[in-house]
């Protein structure tokens, strides 16, 4: 096993060992045969992360897959996986996640209201949506200068920033994802904008959050497992 690996048995660790300095990749666990060896370039290449996940027929180890990544700083591209599922956008509008809305910036962490809001998976599938009635967000227009509308503003819609609506942790626990809130108003270039927020999973529905995940995962894992098995003299 590479020196740069540390193994981990609680993940209240990560607290004592976050030094950039050692560039010591954290991991839960690190007792799974598949990850003893290739541990740091499966956990941190995205594209060989992503063919890992749909490799594992068992669920625990989908499990133990998703939170290593989670700790060792990786992100979970939620859009990505929603998209490889054999869901249809009608079937994801009926899991919605809990999630409170906290401003990036001190103008946008003005229109902060500690809501608990729920986000269909649909729109994530979808890429972007309106926001909600009660809501109000803040943007950046005319070099910087900012105002603020209801969520709702038929002008804009919410997006993730990196387009794949990666998941990531704090220290906390809590699940996060970076997203913008842009808004144009019909081809007035002067007057558009983008307002930057941070949509963090409510604690009290993160395992909830978390065992859809898993399951979705797993469900299609599971299927793949076994057309694989009854085409297996020719694997």
């Amino acid at each position: 096993m590479s020196d740069d690996i540390i193994v981990i048995e609680d993940v209240q660790e990560v607290e004592t060992m976050n030094d950039e300095s050692t560039k010591a990749l954290k991991v839960v666990q690190l007792n799974v045969d598949y990850l003893r060896e290739n541990a740091e370039e499966y956990l941190t290449d995205d594209e060989k992360f992503m063919e890992l996940l749909y490799s594992i027929s068992d669920r625990s180890g989908i499990e133990k897959l998703l939170k290593m990544r989670f700790i060792s700083g990786g992100a979970v591209p939620l859009r990505d996986i929603l998209k490889e599922t054999w869901k249809t956008k009608e079937e994801l509008a009926n899991y919605k996640f809990k999630f409170r809305k906290y401003g990036d910036k001190p103008n946008e962490k003005e229109t902060e209201d500690n809501i608990v809001r729920e986000l269909p998976m649909s729109y994530v599938y979808e890429g972007s949506f309106l926001g909600w009635e009660n809501e109000r967000c803040s943007y950046d227009y005319n070099d910087y200068q900012y105002t603020n509308y209801h969520g709702n503003n038929s002008d804009a819609k919410w997006y993730s920033i990196d387009g794949h609506y990666n998941l990531k942790i704090e220290k906390t626990g809590e699940i996060y994802l970076k997203m913008r809130w842009y808004y144009q108003y019909s081809d007035n270039n002067n007057d558009k904008g983008n307002g930057y927020y941070t949509f963090k999973i409510d604690l009290n529905d993160t395992l909830n959050f978390m065992n859809f995940l898993i399951d979705l995962i797993y469900e299609k894992n599971a299927k793949s497992a076994e057309v694989k098995n009854y085409f297996g003299d020719i694997y």
